[in-house]
């Protein structure tokens, strides 16, 4: 049986319906790349959160390129409301903070990231305002919570850095990776962002094919180089790609496990990159209420990876019948 019809083969016997695509890649060949539920190589599926991580990329080309002088750069620098006294701890957040998401506002995520918190930012005239109106609730950087104020705030800073920010990422990263994408969502009050308003012809914006994921992926294995043009700050995607010091499974703005590193969206969004194997793992699903993770189809085709790999060292053979 090939590498294909194993992961396919998994994916039915655990009944994993809205899984609409695995793409397998490993040094250059890909092992396996399925599509389901109707998607091609052509489908564009929502990415949630896995715009955070394009989002992190996106300030190791501003570091590169000198727009930003720093991490530890007050966001209050950047964004006016932060400047205006409402909270006394406002002056200590920092960029580091938001990549991290240890800013110490407040946040509550709700059930399954359904959030009454957003749902109020959406209503406001204002995100960034009523952002800045929120407690912060524990001193910067001492403890992380994942939640979208801090994202929301560093698309502001972005914003202000780098002139449109979806015109900067589109140019600067999108481009040189043959990346085409629609423009994303833009809040009334200019925020581009991930989820939208909360609708999901809104979150389409920023859909990516399983290919273009792949492209990402590969950016980030071979530190921020590709095609032999640096596009990420190299010192600076190390760092990315390193635990936090407030929690050991989430670098700046990815999540990090053994052996490997992730950009994640809810409901099975994920470019899953393991970087000793050289091999890097996609999927796209349909979100539902439930927010089905699956990433254990990832983990089950990295042990298939592994086992033909020891097999073709020992002398044996293999087909992933593409």
């Amino acid at each position: 049986m090939s590498f294909s019809e194993e992961i396919s083969q998994y994916i039915r016997q655990k009944h994993y319906r809205q899984i609409n695509s695995v793409l397998f890649w490993q040094d250059g060949e890909i092992l396996a790349e399925n599509y389901y539920n109707g998607f091609t190589a052509q489908s564009r599926n929502v990415m949630r959160s896995v715009v955070k991580s394009i989002l992190s990329l996106a300030v190791g080309v501003a570091l590169e390129y000198g727009l930003l002088p720093g991490l530890d750069v007050a966001v209050a620098d950047y964004i006016p409301a932060f400047r205006e006294g409402r909270d006394p701890l406002h002056p200590l957040i920092t960029v580091r903070h938001l990549l991290t998401m240890t800013s110490g506002i407040y946040w509550n995520g709700g059930v399954h990231y359904h959030c009454p918190m957003m749902a109020q930012v959406w209503r406001s005239g204002n995100w960034i305002s009523h952002i800045a109106d929120c407690a912060v609730a524990d001193l910067p950087g001492m403890r992380h919570n994942y939640k979208e104020f801090d994202v929301i705030l560093l698309a502001a800073v972005l914003e202000a850095v780098c002139g449109d920010l979806y015109d900067f990422i589109d140019r600067e990263i999108y481009t040189p990776l043959s990346i085409r994408s629609q423009r994303w969502y833009k809040s009334p009050c200019g925020i581009y962002y991930s989820v939208g308003g909360g609708r999901e012809e809104d979150e389409l914006t920023s859909a990516l094919t399983a290919r273009e994921m792949l492209q990402l992926g590969r950016l980030c294995l071979d530190g921020g180089v590709y095609d032999g043009r640096r596009i990420v700050s190299e010192s600076y995607l190390r760092e990315a790609l390193a635990p936090s010091a407030a929690d050991p499974n989430y670098g700046f703005l990815f999540w990090l496990g053994d052996g490997w590193y992730a950009c994640r969206g809810y409901g099975g969004q994920r470019i899953h990159v393991f970087p000793e194997k050289r091999l890097i793992a996609v999927m796209q699903a349909t979100p539902t209420s439930r927010g089905m993770a699956y990433d254990d189809v990832i983990h089950y085709g990295e042990q298939i990876c592994s086992s033909y790999n020891s097999n073709m060292r020992s002398g044996g053979k293999y087909s992933f019948g593409l």
